[in-house]
C-alpha cells in the first residue's frame, strides 16, 4: 500500500471522529501554549529588569515542570480514551484483511495529524498571547516597563514543540502495543464489554476514610508554619488517596443504597441513571475523583495567590516601617569595619537635600540577633546548633539599655541580672510566652519590664518564627551573650549590626525617588570608604520601604501569575475529563435509552433521566472539592503566614469568591456537556 493511502485514511478518520479528536487537539494546543509562555518567561532576561521581576525565572521554572508533568498525563489520558472508543473500528480493518502493521501506520498518521496540528496551533497561540502575558506581568508587578518587541528564540520554540512531539510519539507506542495484544474479535467486541455490578470494597472504604482523615488532621493540627510547607504535600497525597478510594468504594455504597430505596430507584427519572452508573462505577469513580482533585487544585491555587496579591498593602503595613536603613562596611587589616555614624548621617543629609526630602528622625541601631529554641524560660542553642530540629525556633534581638534609650528616648533602669522583654512577633503553639525569669546561656535574668514595642523589627521575621526583643542592662552583658553565642555557633555565629535608620516626613515622595536616593548614597559612602582605606573589600546593606514593596509585589505578582496559569491548566484537565466522560457514557447509554423510548418513554422523560444522572454525578466533585478546601484552610493559612500574609479574613473572602466563580464555570460546563450527552443518546 502506498503511503498516500494511509495518510488519506487517517485524515478521513480524524474528520469522521471529530468529537474525539477536536478536544484532544484543543487540549494539546492550550497546554503547549501555556508551556511555551511559562518557559519563555523563564528565559526572557528582560523580565528580570522589571522592578520585582528577579523572582519570576524561579517561579516559572516550577511552572514549567508542573505543566510538563500535567501535559504528559492529559495527553496520554485523551489518547487512551480515543483508543478505547475506536478499537472496534480497528478490529473491522483487521477482519477486512488489513494487517496490524498497516493499522499501525494509520495510527501513526492519525497521531502525526492531530499532534502536528496541536503543536503548530500551540506555538502560534503561545506567540500570540505571550505579549499579553508580559503586559499582565508588568501590571501585576506595578511596573511601567512595556516590552516593545516580542521575545522570540529558537530554544523557547523548540523545547515545547519537541517535548510535545515526544509525548505524542509515546502515545503512539502505547497504542501500538495495545493493538498488538488484541485479537480481531476482542477489538470488535471491546465496546460491548461491560462491567459486573460491583461490590462495596470495604477494605478500600476503610483505607479511604483513614487516609482522608489523616490528611485532614495534618491540615487542622499543624501549627508551625515552617513544618506546614512540608506537611502540606504529605496532606495532599493522603487526601488524593482518600478521595480516589472513597469515590470508588463509597459511590458504590451510595448507589446500592439508592437502589434499595424502591420509591427513588423505580422512578422513571432515576432507574436508568442509577443502574447505568452502578454497572460502570469503576471507571466513573476514577474520573469523578480526578475531577474533584483538579477542582480542589484550582480552588487552592487561585484563592491563595489572589489573597496574597490582594493583601500586599496589609503585609507592607504590618511588617515594613518607614525607616530607611543604611550601613556600610570596609576591609581594614582583614577585618570588616562599619562606617561611622557621623559619616553615614552626613551622607544621608546631603542626599536628602539633593532630592528635596525632609528628615523627621535619625537614629543609630546597634543590636545582636541570635536564634534559639525557647520553652518559656530557657533560650537554648542545643537543637539549633546541631541542626537537627528547628521546630519551636525563635529569633531574639539584643540591645543595651543605652542603645534602647538612643533609639526610643525611654530610659530603662536595669540591674545586672535584670532585663526588659518584648514580644515582637509570636506564633501560638510554636514557642511559649516568657515566665518571670529567663535563662540565657546559663545565666538567669529577672524580667523587670515587659515592653509593648521594640525598636528593632526586621521585615518578615515575625511571620516565619516567633521574635522577641531583650534589653540588657549594659555593654558587659551584651558582650557576654555575643561571645557565648559565638562559642556555641562557631562560624555560623551572628555578628553585631550597626546601622543608621532614617525617617523621611513624606514617605510617598521618598518612595518615588528611592532608587536614585540609593544610588547617590552608595556613591557617597563609597567615597568615604575610599578616603579611609582605599578601594578594598567594601559592601553596603540597605533596607527601605520601596525595596520591601518591590520585593513583596514581585513575589506575590509572580505567584499570582503562576497560580492563574496552573489554575487554567487544571481547569483544562477537568473540562476535558468531564467532556470525554459525557461522550463515553452517551455512547454506552444510547442503546438503553433507545430501547426505553421504544417502550414508551418520551423525549422529555429521557431529558429528565439525563438530568438526574448528570446532577447525581457531576456536582459531587464540586461539593467534595469545597469540603477539601475547608479542611485545607488551616494549613494554607499557616503557609500564607510564612509568605507574610497573616490576615485570615483576606483569604476567607478570596476563597469564597473563587469558589463561587468556579461553581458558575462548572455549572456552565455541566450544561454544555449535558447537551452533548443528550444529542448522542437521542
Amino acid at each position: 500500500m502506498k503511503s498516500g493511502f494511509f495518510i488519506s485514511t487517517a485524515w478521513n478518520n480524524v474528520k469522521k471522529n471529530y468529537r474525539f479528536f477536536i478536544p484532544q487537539i484543543l487540549t494539546g494546543t492550550g497546554l503547549l501554549a501555556c508551556l511555551y509562555i511559562v518557559f519563555t518567561l523563564k528565559s526572557d532576561k528582560r523580565i528580570e529588569d522589571i522592578p520585582g521581576g528577579t523572582l519570576m525565572p524561579m517561579f516559572m521554572s516550577i511552572g514549567t515542570f508542573i505543566i510538563s508533568l500535567l501535559s504528559v498525563i492529559l495527553i496520554l489520558y485523551t489518547n487512551s480514551f480515543i483508543m478505547r472508543q475506536r478499537k472496534r473500528e480497528y478490529g473491522l480493518y483487521n477482519v477486512l484483511g488489513m494487517e496490524k502493521k498497516h493499522i499501525g501506520r494509520i495510527m501513526l498518521a492519525e497521531t502525526a495529524i492531530s499532534g502536528g496540528i496541536s503543536i503548530v496551533l500551540g506555538i502560534l497561540t503561545g506567540l500570540l498571547f505571550y505579549k499579553l502575558c508580559s503586559l499582565l506581568i508588568c501590571f501585576l508587578l506595578k511596573s511601567d516597563v512595556v516590552f516593545g518587541v516580542y521575545y522570540i528564540s529558537v530554544g523557547t520554540i523548540a523545547f515545547p514543540a519537541l517535548f510535545f512531539a515526544l509525548i505524542y510519539f509515546i502515545a503512539y507506542i502505547v497504542n501500538r502495543i495495545s493493538l498488538a495484544k488484541m485479537k480481531p474479535v476482542e477489538l470488535i467486541s471491546s465496546r460491548k464489554v461491560g462491567e459486573k455490578e460491583p461490590k462495596v470494597n470495604w477494605l478500600l472504604f476503610v483505607i479511604g476514610i483513614l487516609t482522608l482523615a489523616a490528611g485532614y488532621i495534618i491540615s487542622v493540627t499543624t501549627k508551625d508554619p515552617t513544618e506546614a510547607i512540608i506537611l502540606f504535600f504529605v496532606a495532599i497525597i493522603l487526601v488524593m488517596i482518600g478521595t480516589y478510594c472513597l469515590f470508588i468504594s463509597g459511590s458504590v455504597f451510595v448507589l446500592k443504597a439508592l437502589k434499595k430505596c424502591r420509591k427513588y430507584y423505580y422512578g422513571k427519572n432515576h432507574f436508568i441513571s442509577v443502574s447505568g452508573l452502578l454497572y460502570r462505577m469503576k471507571q466513573n469513580a476514577v474520573g469523578l475523583a480526578s475531577i474533584c482533585i483538579l477542582s480542589t487544585g484550582v480552588l487552592c491555587m487561585i484563592s491563595s495567590t489572589v489573597s496574597l496579591y490582594s493583601g500586599t498593602q496589609e503585609v507592607l503595613d504590618a511588617y515594613v516601617d518607614d525607616w530607611y536603613i543604611r550601613c556600610g562596611y570596609y576591609d581594614k587589616d582583614g577585618e570588616m569595619k562599619a562606617l561611622s555614624f557621623e559619616e553615614t548621617t552626613d551622607a544621608v543629609r546631603e542626599v536628602a537635600d539633593k532630592h528635596g526630602l525632609k528628615i523627621s528622625g535619625i537614629k543609630l541601631q546597634k543590636y545582636l540577633d541570635v536564634s534559639y529554641v525557647f520553652d518559656g524560660r530557657t533560650f537554648s542553642t542545643e537543637r539549633t546548633r546541631q541542626g537537627i530540629d528547628y521546630s519551636g525556633i525563635c529569633t531574639v534581638y539584643f540591645v543595651t539599655a543605652d542603645s534602647y534609650f538612643d533609639m526610643t528616648g525611654e530610659r530603662l533602669e536595669l540591674k545586672e541580672n535584670e532585663i526588659a522583654f518584648a514580644t515582637v512577633g509570636w506564633i501560638p503553639g510554636v514557642t511559649k510566652t516568657p515566665s518571670d525569669t529567663v535563662v540565657i546561656h546559663g545565666k538567669e535574668y529577672a524580667v523587670k519590664n515587659v515592653l509593648s514595642s521594640f525598636p528593632i523589627d526586621e521585615t518578615g521575621v515575625a511571620a516565619i518564627s516567633s521574635t522577641f526583643g531583650i534589653v540588657l542592662p549594659d555593654g558587659a552583658e551584651f558582650d557576654r551573650i555575643f561571645q557565648a553565642q559565638k562559642n556555641d555557633y562557631g562560624k555560623n555565629a551572628s555578628s553585631i549590626t550597626e546601622q543608621v535608620a532614617v525617617k523621611f516626613e513624606d514617605r510617598k515622595k521618598a518612595v518615588a525617588v528611592g532608587k536614585e536616593l540609593d544610588a547617590d548614597m552608595t556613591d557617597l559612602l563609597f567615597d568615604f570608604a575610599v578616603s579611609i582605606q582605599g578601594n578594598n573589600g567594601m559592601f553596603f546593606n540597605v533596607k527601605s520601604y520601596w525595596e520591601a514593596q518591590e520585593s513583596v509585589i514581585g513575589m506575590y505578582g509572580s505567584l499570582l501569575f503562576l497560580g492563574i496559569i496552573l489554575g487554567l491548566v487544571c481547569l483544562f484537565a477537568a473540562v476535558l475529563i468531564i467532556y470525554y466522560k459525557q461522550i463515553s457514557e452517551g455512547y454506552e447509554d444510547r442503546e438503553a435509552y433507545q430501547i426505553m423510548k421504544k417502550v414508551g418513554m418520551s423525549d422529555g422523560e429521557v431529558m429528565a433521566s439525563i438530568r438526574s444522572q448528570t446532577l447525581t454525578v457531576f456536582f459531587l466533585p464540586l461539593i467534595t472539592a469545597g469540603v477539601h478546601l475547608c479542611f485545607a484552610f488551616p494549613i494554607i493559612v499557616r503557609i500564607l503566614h510564612v509568605l507574610l500574609l497573616t490576615s485570615t479574613k483576606t483569604f476567607v473572602i478570596c476563597a469564597l469568591i473563587t469558589y463561587a466563580v468556579f461553581a458558575v464555570i462548572y455549572t456552565v460546563i455541566y450544561s454544555i456537556t449535558a447537551k452533548t450527552y443528550y444529542k448522542i443518546v437521542h
